[in-house]
């Protein structure tokens, strides 16, 4: 019988493996870039990076989520920016343990809610998955803007305001 992975805190060094676990979703990530971002956010308390750690495999499983204040949920929201398993650790509980801890997290800080976006080509394959495990699908579209969209300009400056400008 496999021993269920230890879930715990990311450090730097699991940026190659947590590289390794983005690239298996599709996302185009370079190693250098994963490891500063771990870096910066692992200083951040509103960030939380978890891994699942498995003996044999090292990490199999990532999560992370960032979280903010909410004027209109008059409270903490907080959300699952990435949640990733490898391919030979699914079906195994690596996620449901995953998500159990950001929903134990959740609760014991009092956040008013715990969300996640998850790309169309993913959501069927799935809403089982989360459903499941309660949560319910939104009617909220995601809108982007960001210099990682190639279709965007660089970042605008911010002019100085006049002195007696409003607006």
């Amino acid at each position: 019988m496999i021993a269920a992975p230890l879930i715990r805190s990311a450090v730097p060094s699991d940026a190659p493996a947590v590289t390794t676990l983005l690239r298996d979703l599709g996302y185009p990530v370079e190693q250098g870039g994963v490891g500063a971002a771990l870096r910066r956010l692992l200083e951040d308390p509103g960030a939380f990076i978890i891994v699942a750690v498995d003996d044999e495999r090292g990490v199999v499983g990532l999560l992370s989520l960032s979280c903010r204040p909410v004027l209109r949920l008059q409270g903490v929201a907080a959300t699952i920016e990435e949640l990733a398993v490898k391919s030979e650790a699914r079906a195994r509980g690596v996620g449901d343990r995953l998500l159990r801890y950001a929903k134990g997290l959740a609760s014991e800080r009092g956040w008013v809610r715990l969300e996640m976006t998850v790309t169309r080509r993913r959501e069927v394959a799935r809403s089982d998955f989360f459903g499941s495990r309660g949560f319910s699908r939104g009617d909220c579209v995601t809108y982007r803007w960001g210099r990682l969209e190639a279709r965007n300009p660089a970042v605008p400056t911010l002019d100085v305001p006049r002195r007696h400008e409003l607006v």
